[in-house]
Parts: C-alpha cells; sequence; structure tokens
C-alpha cells in the first residue's frame, strides 16, 4: 500500500526494547514511535506511528515481515483494530466498527514500519491505542493517544445594551479543539474587520460597541484553520 501523499512521518523516538531473532542472530531493537498524540481531522485518513529499529549501528533496519503485529485500544477488553500474522491480515476478531477502515503499510514492513493507517476518522475513534509488536522470542509495544479536532459551535451573539451611542454586542463560541490558531472577527456588512482576538483557549468571546450603520448589521466570525463559523445580526430595533 501506498502512503497517503498528505500524511506526513514525525521524528520517531526509542520507547522500548524488543528481543528478535534475526536470520539466526539475537538482535536488540527497538519500538519506535512518534509524538505522544496525534491530532486529526474527522474524516480524513491518518497514520498511528509504530516501528521497530536495530540499536546494532552495522544495521540499518530488522524486518518485522514474519513478526506479529496487533493494533488495539487501551482498554480492559484490549479490543481489536488490525491484527497481522504469518505474513497476512487476521482481522476476524477486528472490532466491526474499524472493518476496511485500517491497514499496514505491507510494502514497509520489511523496514520495520509497523504504523497503522486508519482512514476516514470518526469521533469515536477517540482514544488511546497499542501497538505490540511480538516475534518468536519477545515482545514490545508502545501506546498511541488519537485526539479528534472539535469544531465549535456557532457563534452567539447577544445584545447586552447600550455604550457610547451604541449597541453593545458580546460574541460567544464554545467547544473549540485544539484550542491554537483560533480566533474571532468583528465585520461589518461588506466584510471589513472592526475587531479581532487571537485565544488560546477552547471558547471564545469578544464585545463591540456597534453604532448605526448603512445596513445596521454586523458579523461574528470564528475561524480556526479551515473551520470558519459565523453569525449575523442587525441592530435596527435596538438603536
Amino acid at each position: 500500500m501506498n502512503i497517503p501523499p498528505n500524511v506526513l512521518y514525525c521524528t520517531w523516538c526509542v520507547i522500548t526494547s524488543l528481543f528478535i531473532s534475526h536470520n539466526g542472530v539475537c538482535v536488540m531493537c527497538g519500538v519506535h514511535d512518534g509524538p505522544d498524540t496525534v491530532v486529526a481531522d474527522p474524516g480524513s485518513d491518518i497514520i498511528l506511528p509504530c516501528s521497530i529499529k536495530p540499536k546494532a549501528p552495522e544495521q540499518s533496519h530488522v524486518s518485522a515481515v514474519d513478526m506479529e503485529v496487533k493494533w488495539s485500544r487501551t482498554d480492559p477488553n484490549n479490543t481489536v483494530v488490525h491484527h497481522y500474522e504469518n505474513k497476512e491480515d487476521k482481522n476476524d476478531t477486528q472490532m466491526p466498527s474499524y472493518r476496511g477502515r485500517t491497514a499496514l503499510f505491507i510494502e514497509q514492513l520489511q523496514y520495520g514500519n509497523t504504523s497503522l493507517l486508519l482512514k476516514n476518522v470518526k469521533g469515536s475513534d477517540e482514544g488511546q491505542y497499542t501497538c505490540r509488536v511480538d516475534s518468536v522470542h519477545d515482545g514490545g509495544k508502545i501506546n498511541v493517544l488519537l485526539k479528534i479536532k472539535a469544531v465549535g459551535r456557532t457563534p452567539e451573539i447577544t445584545v447586552l445594551g447600550t455604550d457610547s451611542g451604541g449597541v453593545l454586542l458580546q460574541c460567544d463560541s464554545k467547544g473549540w479543539w485544539p484550542a491554537s490558531g483560533l480566533y474571532l472577527q468583528w465585520l461589518d456588512s461588506k466584510g471589513a474587520e472592526l475587531a479581532k482576538v487571537t485565544e488560546s483557549c477552547f471558547n471564545v468571546r469578544r464585545r463591540l460597541t456597534a453604532n448605526s450603520s448603512d445596513t445596521n448589521t454586523y458579523i461574528c466570525r470564528v475561524k480556526q484553520g479551515q473551520n470558519v463559523t459565523e453569525e449575523k445580526i442587525d441592530i435596527t430595533g435596538n438603536l
């Protein structure tokens, strides 16, 4: 399977040790993973990173083709997400909600890459996952936390009263995650920016004193990356 061009690998670090018999030689390897947390947009395809790599400097890689690779949810039932053994997928015990949405990079197993491709990410996929790699002699595992981005609620505009001859408005939007890169704008009916605030929290709020204009229409817009939501208000009745 080819790696999707829109998915990038992250730098891997040693998590634990794994002893594997490779070509008759006992090789000390490491189970590696990427960042502790992977953040995904709903509906996207993402990679949960995991790999094995030799500690011996003379070896460039260790093959996982003949090993058992099991991805599971880190829960009391160890719910199976994807299972590979004896050089083939064995997903008869796979949780039904993951069927048709998971895959290993088969051509990359020879290089020790045991990462999991998870397609069409859903909100219910959020949680901690365990990647376990086993050989005849021993095994190792790492955990990866998957977080799903949350698009906040449509802004809510409240009329607080009058202020300096205008109408005091307050705009609130809640439930954004992650909080980075989030900002709120007040715009007039022509799209000209009147006020802007950049936030680093899950809920945003900004007040504006709106004065009489050609249309008396004001827009509160909240944006984070490609996600944009907005609300309008006509203040004619409040002047």
